[in-house]
């Protein structure tokens, strides 16, 4: 006979009974009852997943409600024993609780299973895990061990608790772990300081965590935390290799339950088929690649057997870590399951001594598609989550909607062996063909699980694989009664096709568990009475939901000796700092503050307020339009509080152009203006924002014209090179010669060397050489240009030059290093520092001359002209190096002329005066009316004051004639009056 244990435990009532049978009731009529009973329900397991059906008289709980308590202190005179395969976590009952120490030092043991363990992995209050450290080891060599994390256990004791203090420094949260051995000692530290335990109170054989704790509401501000551990359970005996050891392996926990005699069914070795045990155990240990990569063992147990749970139920719930059948047969249990095996045995049309009784299909409330349920593991904090449901496309379009099945997996703890076990259960149910018969002897060496090859013409059958449900021996025919479900080995096929498990459980938070908060800090400009100040803002936030308000200060390190001042204490988040210091460095801190009014602690940070420190931004779309002599200079404002006013650059260059080169063309355009017209000069015009302590903007914005567009001719009348040789009148420059050039430069502090007095009182640095600073400004003047008489001209400069920085070597730098503008390596050419400024001065009789101005491009009036230019830096180290410098004096192009002139009949002729006159006349053309072939006539006395023409009649010059004319005059120049 042989059947699925889940039945031998149904009906071992019935076979204990059987001695109690009424008189003349045989052996095969009990053995034939019993045989019933179990076919019945082994079919009913091998068509659907186990009920969860519990003993209310065993107070049973069900399986979610079980674990999420099982984590739960409990405190109670009764209590069952569990016993702990795996590993997993869980508390348990509070075997002893006293205080001492005037009631504020609690001693506490806390069961956590009714048998020796592996070990103590982790231990918790409430759910805060605990990093524990070793204080030392008591008398008995068990370590005494306080919590380092989190901090706020981590406290000395302010009580003393003789004699222990002798020994250490006590702690205010100090824990001791006990395996449960059964050799165990009673602990030693608390028979020292509570006289109700003894030497006698050993507890051996469970184990447990005895804690003590300090009374302190910032610790404890909700009473006594919750204790659990995660822990490794129970050593067992592994019969592969006779040793015993903690394992996972679900064929040895199952095998340990069997024979276990305290807390098991007490069943004897000889009574296990450990063949079949290894096997079982084998294919548990093997290792199954996971789908995110990795690998894990095919199969393990872990979870809690409870001594009010019925055995039966017991056993289900641990076979189904396992996918194993439990079945009784000849003496002994065998295990078998978790995997496709093939045939035994064949049987064909030979074999059959009965009809065969076939149902093909399944009624539709057995059927399923889809598989759900609930597992238990370190995924999920240890607490009955569902794992990912596994459904079938096909199945469910077969069956036209979603069925679903739960499958409940007390004792796995990973979900993607959850997945795996959930797969061949659907799989499982779907093979829906069951066949019933009797077979010949042949199939008296079966067991439940086996599988066999049928062939039956009839039904077409060739070596279908069935798999054995229940066989019970037939003695009136001789023959095994035996019911078969279909199979395949596709059933058992995975792929690591399990999907991602995603927790989706909620913590809350406990009353005093306040989180800090994070902050930002910046600071920003803002007008106040027209005048911007610097407001340092600090903003703070918490994901937390039980923060009320938050607590803000900040510290000026600036201020030497200064203290934290409150910026407020506010439900809401932001806070400021009116009128910060710029430049300053703040520490500032913030607190979340709950609606007890419990604090977290600080966060700090510390915040450099920019301020007007920053530089002003960049000027952007700078365009230029020219409209004959003038260019239109337009550019979006910059919107920076702090902003002063722009200033303009010009050079001649129209491409590699760098900012320290150009002219300041206009030095301080006022905010809020962004347009100005200027004359128009090829090249390119560069500007740049400056802030209200003069700090620029870093970069300048560039635009290009080129002087060709503008329509309007000069003639140069006076010219003036000055480079390369400068030979006009220096005052405080030089000329320096680099690399074959010449620089025109503001003239250098005095060598080290040629200094006097002594060595030492010398100023500047060693490596420099001494002294070698430039001037701050210095000048260079033209010769004077005399145009000969007094004209309206138009001066123009070409006028280039490069930045000079002597300070090359690290310690010539003036202010602090990372003051320095510009990169470390000195590529930086937006430097503002240096200007040439060209300068003109006038006259009109070479005597009394108009104070030198500054050069604007445009026409001057005057005879005589002096040009300068000015030289100047605000640094000391850095010059304007001119390498090309000259000036040129031109005059517009000019043309006049009349019409309908009469010549008259004068022998001197018609005079014709320019008004005013040319500087010079370039052309002239004449056109006279009413002119015949018999006259002429001649020009004389032409020049850049005027001409005479005269008409004569015939070839000579005897007979003067009347004739209108016009003319037209082309020169540059025009003679103005003093």
């Amino acid at each position: 006979m042989g059947g699925s244990v889940g039945d031998i435990v149904r009906t071992a009532v019935m076979v204990t009974a059987m001695a109690f049978a009424p008189a003349g009731t045989s052996f095969y009529a009990i053995a034939t009852r019993v045989a019933l009973t179990v076919g019945a329900g082994a079919v009913a397991n091998a068509l659907a997943p186990p009920t969860r059906a519990r003993n209310s008289s065993l107070q049973q709980q069900s399986y979610s409600s079980q674990s999420a308590n099982r984590s739960l202190m409990i405190r109670q005179p009764i209590t069952s024993r569990d016993t702990v395969y795996g590993s997993t976590k869980k508390s348990g009952a509070i075997l002893f609780m006293d205080t001492t120490d005037n009631n504020k030092r609690l001693h506490m043991l806390v069961q956590v299973a009714s048998h020796e363990i592996q070990s103590f992995d982790t231990i918790y209050f409430n759910d805060e895990a605990l990093t524990l450290t070793t204080i030392n080891n008591d008398s008995d060599g068990l370590a005494r061990q306080k919590p380092t994390s989190p901090s706020k256990y981590s406290k000395q004791s302010d009580f003393k608790g003789l004699p222990l203090e002798i020994i250490y420094t006590r702690q205010a949260v100090e824990i001791k772990e006990h395996l449960g051995a059964d050799t165990q000692l009673a602990d030693h530290d608390l028979i020292d300081q509570v006289t109700k335990w003894t030497t006698d109170h050993r507890l051996r054989g469970i184990a447990y965590i005895y804690v003590q704790l300090d009374y302190d509401p910032d610790m404890f501000p909700n009473g006594i935390p919750n204790i659990s551990a995660e822990i490794k359970g129970k050593k067992l005996f592994d019969f592969r290799d006779n040793s015993t050891a903690f394992s996972s392996n679900p064929a040895l926990c199952i095998y340990d339950y069997l024979t276990d005699t305290k807390l098991g069914l007490g069943i004897s070795r000889d009574n296990i088929d450990t063949t079949s045990f290894t096997t079982m155990a084998n294919l548990c240990d093997e290792n199954v690649t996971k789908v995110g990569g990795g690998t894990e063992k095919r199969y393990t147990c872990n979870g809690i057997v409870y001594s009010d749970i019925a055995p039966m139920q017991i056993l289900e719930d641990m076979l189904t870590s396992c996918l194993g059948v439990l079945s009784y047969s000849n003496g002994k249990f065998i295990l078998k399951g978790g995997q496709y095996v093939s045939p035994v045995a064949s049987f064909d049309e030979d074999d059959f001594i009965s009809g065969i009784n076939i149902n093909s299909k399944q009624s539709r409330k057995s059927l399923h598609n889809t598989v759900k349920g609930i597992f238990t593991g370190a995924e999920t904090n240890f607490q009955p989550t569902d794992y990912p449901a596994v459904t079938s496309s096909t199945f469910v379009t077969q069956d036209g909607e979603t069925i679903t099945s739960d499958v409940d997996l007390p004792f796995t703890s990973s979900s993607a062996t959850a997945q795996r076990i959930a797969k061949v259960s659907l799989f499982k149910n779907r093979q829906q063909m069951v066949l019933t018969t009797t077979l010949n002897m042949k199939a008296f060496k079966l067991q439940v699980g086996d599988t066999v090859s049928i062939t039956n013409a009839r039904f077409g059958f060739s070596n279908k694989v069935f798999e054995v449900a229940e066989w019970v021996m037939n003695t009136e025919q001789l023959g095994i009664d035996i019911i078969l479900k279909e199979t395949s080995s596709a059933v058992y096929d995975w792929n690591a096709e399990e999907s991602t498990f995603a927790l989706d459980n909620t913590t809350l938070p406990t009353p005093q568990d306040v989180s800090p908060p994070a902050i930002v800090v910046t600071d920003e400009l803002r007008i106040y009475a027209e005048t911007p100040i610097t407001v340092m803002k600090v903003v703070c936030s918490s994901n937390q939901g039980t923060t009320n308000e938050f607590e803000v200060e900040a510290q000026n390190t600036n201020e030497v000796g200064s203290d934290f001042i409150t910026l407020g204490r506010s439900k809401g988040n932001i806070f400021e700092l009116v009128n910060a210091e710029d430049g300053a460095i703040y520490n500032v801190r913030a607190r979340s503050i709950n609606g007890l009014n419990v604090h977290s602690s600080f966060t700090t940070t510390t915040h450099e307020v920019i301020g007007k420190t920053a530089p002003p931004d960049d000027v952007t779309n700078f365009s230029s339009n020219v409209v004959g002599d003038i260019v239109h200079l337009n550019w979006t404002p910059v919107s920076n509080l702090d902003l002063s006013h722009y200033i303009i650059r010009h050079t001649p260059l129209t491409s590699n152009t760098k900012f320290e080169e150009g002219l300041v063309v206009a030095k301080k355009i006022g905010k809020p203006a962004n347009v100005i017209t200027l004359p128009a000069q090829t090249g390119t015009y560069m500007i740049k924002a400056i802030d209200v302590l003069g700090i620029e903007s870093v970069n300048s914005a560039k635009t290009v014209i080129i002087k060709n567009a503008i329509s309007r001719d000069f003639n140069a009348v006076a010219s003036a090179t000055e480079s390369p040789n400068f030979t006009g009148t220096k005052h405080e420059v030089e000329v320096v010669t680099r690399d074959g050039v010449k620089y025109l430069e503001i003239l250098e502090g005095e060598l080290f060397d040629n200094g006097v007095g002594n060595f030492d009182s010398a100023s500047g640095n060693f490596d420099d050489g001494g002294d070698t600073s430039f001037n701050l400004d210095g000048y260079y003047d033209f010769p004077t240009f005399d145009l000969g008489g007094i004209y309206n001209s138009r001066v123009t400069f070409i006028c280039k030059f490069n930045r000079l920085d002597i300070a090359s070597l690290f310690d010539s730098f003036d202010g602090l290093f990372d003051s320095q503008t510009g990169n470390f390596d000195g590529a930086y050419t937006e430097h503002n520092d240096i200007n040439v400024e060209l300068q003109i001065s006038t006259s009109t009789d070479n005597s009394t001359y108009t104070d030198y101005r500054t050069y604007i491009l445009g026409d001057y009036k005057a005879r005589y002209i002096k040009l300068r230019v000015v030289l100047s830096t605000t640094n000391q180290t850095v010059s304007p190096a001119i390498y090309e410098l000259s000036a040129t004096v031109d005059m517009p192009d000019r043309t006049t002329g009349e019409e309908d002139i009469a010549t008259g009949t004068a022998s001197s002729g018609k005079v014709v005066t320019f008004s005013p006159a040319f500087k010079e006349l370039q052309a002239l053309g004449i056109t006279l009316q009413n002119l015949d072939q018999n006259e002429h006539y001649v020009i004389s006395s032409k020049s850049a004051t005027g001409f005479t023409i005269t008409v004569y009649q015939g070839s000579g010059t005897s007979n003067v004639v009347d004739r209108t004319f016009d003319y037209v005059a082309k020169g540059y120049g025009y003679v103005e009056s003093a």
